[in-house]
């Protein structure tokens, strides 16, 4: 699947289409902790820094998505 910017979901998530379900489910948990903005924001990080982690939080529930989609994942 190809995310709303024309990456693909896979690769925005760091996996390879021969990943599991269970191998994805958790990638896309550890990418949500490492760049949620209110982690960054308790830790005094720039509005800049912020502003970043949103886009990018966009960009990794889109591909997760679409992925979550073609597999019938839920």
């Amino acid at each position: 699947p190809v995310g709303a910017d024309g990456a693909d979901s896979y690769q925005v998530l760091g996996l390879t289409k021969n990943a599991t379900d269970a191998a994805i489910k958790k990638t896309y948990r550890k990418l949500i902790r490492e760049n949620h903005p209110d982690t960054l924001i308790a830790q005094g990080m720039p509005q800049e820094f912020i502003d970043v982690a949103n886009e990018k939080m966009a960009a990794i529930n889109a591909a997760y998505d679409a992925v979550e989609k073609e597999r019938g994942l839920k």
